[in-house]
């Protein structure tokens, strides 16, 4: 019976953490560039219920969106945790088991997140918009599309705090591995400068999205350092599978 070495079996993990980082975040971003609808001013809820309302891939969007993130949480992190938890630096090892559980808790976030903007958002905002307006001030019809508005603002707002929180704890993720990264040898240091930077970023977004909502600029920005920290790690960690011995015991 055939049975792989502890080498070649840390190489496997890395390399389909490797893969799992970069078509995760491939997965993501065709996701939300090609099939998610937007609007100029995303804390506008009138138009952004309308174009909601009217996206009929929206729900795909979404689902295509927690599939990206899944698969570099579940692939990507896990096996960068696998290679730091074996570094040589005890601190670095300790960070990675830390960075586990808070990605955990961040991947768990980010489903709670797709639910209710993916489902409970549309469905509440295409029930506001087929409600015709009423010609009458005092219409039945009215009175129905403005309750239904405000049940659709009410689940807009939860968005917004889920998000919030998502952000910070993705900040958590990039500041715990980045150190864990630069403590250890394993791979190039600045690599983890470059995710402490990134997950300052992100807690930031995530504050500044809790006081005062979605922002295009803001979100841009956190988008970006994240998409490029995490094809970073994809390609370093595929570097890392052609060395001749992949982790040090």
């Amino acid at each position: 019976m055939q049975t792989n070495t502890p080498a070649d079996f840390d190489r496997s993990i890395l390399r389909m953490g490797s893969v799992a980082f970069l078509a995760g975040i491939v997965i993501f971003i065709v996701s939300t560039i090609v099939f998610h609808a937007g609007t100029m001013d995303p804390m506008d809820n009138p138009s952004v219920f309308a174009v909601y309302a009217q996206s009929d891939p929206w729900i795909a969007a979404h689902i295509g969106q927690f599939a990206g993130i899944m698969l570099i949480y579940a692939g990507g992190f896990i096996a960068l945790h696998r290679l730091l938890a074996h570094s040589e630096s005890d601190m670095a090892s300790a960070l990675a088991w830390f960075g586990l559980a808070v990605a955990i808790i961040t991947a768990s976030t980010y489903a709670i997140l797709q639910a209710v903007d993916g489902v409970a958002q549309k469905i509440t905002t295409s029930s506001w918009y087929a409600i015709p307006p009423s010609s009458s001030t005092a219409g039945s019809e009215e009175e129905e599309k403005a309750i239904a508005f405000r049940v659709a603002e009410g689940i807009r707002w939860t968005e917004i705090g889920i998000n919030s929180y998502f952000r910070m704890l993705q900040g958590a993720v990039g500041i715990i591995f980045g150190v864990a990264i630069a403590k250890s040898a394993l791979l190039s240091r600045w690599i983890g400068a470059v995710g402490i930077a990134v997950g300052a970023v992100s807690i930031a977004a995530g504050v500044v999205t809790a006081y005062i909502g979605f922002s295009e600029p803001v979100s841009n920005i956190w988008a970006v350092t994240l998409y490029l920290w995490i094809i970073i790690l994809g390609i370093f960690m595929w570097r890392k599978t052609r060395e001749k011995k992949v982790i040090n015991r």
